[in-house]
């Protein structure tokens, strides 16, 4: 059966570049019959890897009337200049790269196709996919935001839009620092349970919509916000809610004039900052979460401010919790500001943790970006993030 397989699969090979080459040529000759002012230059010859292995086409390079060459084929068949991998490849490529590190999934295409590829070239076809998509969201934002163009819209009004962000480091590579922060953004109308019987409860976003990039927080935001416009209908929604983990930028985002979103500062990572700073005074540190979760917010700061004053916990660790629940102070509470507004299923999604973003940020950034050893510049990180996305969401 292997004998049979191996003896097969070649000759549908050898099969598969033949039709090929000669659907290429009726292209060709088509094209030049119907073009005006064209005079041929010389035949070139192009070296492309199919799905049926490598192949040599041979097309004619023309000149138009204003002197300029140009290959009437890779036109007709949307190539770009210097591509030599068609969209099936480098569909694959994308597809494993976005899983695997590169040269893992340079084995693998290399032994589906049964041909030899260097992992620097599949590098490059992922790199070059990836570019497409983060200039099209280049040429999006500024159109909207420096040339006013309205951009895409979902028409349905929904009650509440949530909105989980958070960010993580990734190691550096050719770059001037040692790390930089990666962001992430889900969108989500609603939440609903999964199973009543389960011994733990989980549940299902709904309308679930996901961006990430390596930009800075402004471009990031943005970006966002035209997502969730495209897909959510953010400036539709009556109520919005971003979540986060207390990080300067996410509470920023949220007081923006284009999102005017709730803030609600993420539980757990107030708990666990308390916890943090004063780790041999327990009973200090349930009587700042009982303040919390008995909807006296106000009284934290001051208590804290209080121990300062008596020489309790660390004076830098204080002074740092100090700072950042001034600065989160107005998100203790926002989801819960909102509950008494809401419909009962509306309300399902108005959270006080970030625990949906973060379990994605494992999902979409960690299992692929962290691996043992791996580097990566920002350029390189971003394209590659913006695939994975796509791909993910592809196949969810």
């Amino acid at each position: 059966m292997e004998e049979l397989e191996t003896r097969i699969g070649e000759a549908l090979q050898v099969a598969g570049r033949e039709l090929l080459r000669q659907a290429c040529d009726l292209v060709e000759r088509h094209v030049l019959a119907t073009g005006q002012g064209l005079r041929r230059s010389k035949r070139r010859g192009l070296h492309l890897l199919t799905r049926f292995g490598w192949m040599r086409l041979s097309r004619w390079q023309m000149r138009d009337a204003q002197a300029s060459f140009f290959y009437p084929l890779d036109r007709a068949l949307g190539l770009q200049p210097r591509q030599h991998a068609s969209p099936w490849v480098t569909k694959q490529a994308v597809a494993l790269a976005t899983r695997i590190p590169y040269r893992q999934a340079t084995y693998l295409l290399g032994g589906f196709l049964d041909e030899e590829i260097d992992h620097r070239s599949l590098y490059r076809w992922v790199q070059n996919a990836g570019a497409q998509i983060v200039e099209e969201e280049d040429e999006l934002q500024t159109a909207v935001f420096e040339h006013g163009v309205i951009p895409p819209r979902d028409a349905k009004a929904r009650e509440l839009v949530l909105a989980l962000v958070d960010g993580t480091m990734l190691r550096a590579q050719c770059e001037e620092g040692d790390r930089f922060e990666v962001r992430l953004g889900v969108l989500a109308s609603g939440k609903k349970l999964e199973s009543r019987s389960a011994k733990h409860r989980r549940y299902r976003l709904l309308e679930r919509v996901r961006y990430g990039g390596v930009e800075t927080a402004q471009d990031f935001g943005e970006r966002l916000f035209l997502k969730g416009e495209a897909h959510l209908g953010l400036s539709r929604a009556e109520f919005l809610l971003m979540v986060g983990d207390g990080a300067d930028w996410i509470e920023a985002l949220a007081g923006n004039d284009r999102w005017r979103a709730t803030y609600q500062s993420d539980w757990w990572h107030l708990t666990n900052a308390m916890q943090r700073t004063f780790p041999d005074h327990p009973r200090l540190v349930r009587r700042l979460i009982g303040y919390l979760y008995r909807d006296e917010g106000q009284k934290i700061i001051p208590a804290v401010r209080l121990a300062r004053i008596n020489g309790i916990g660390d004076p830098d660790r204080v002074e740092s919790l100090l700072s950042y629940l001034e600065a989160n102070q107005s998100g203790f509470y926002g989801a819960r500001s909102l509950r008494s507004q809401l419909s009962p299923e509306a309300r399902q999604a108005c959270v006080v943790g970030s625990g949906a973003v973060e379990k994605h940020i494992d999902l979409v950034i960690c299992r692929r970006f962290k691996g043992h050893g791996m580097r990566w510049t920002r350029a390189g990180a971003n394209r590659l993030l913006k695939l994975r996305i796509k791909e993910l969401d592809r196949a969810a």
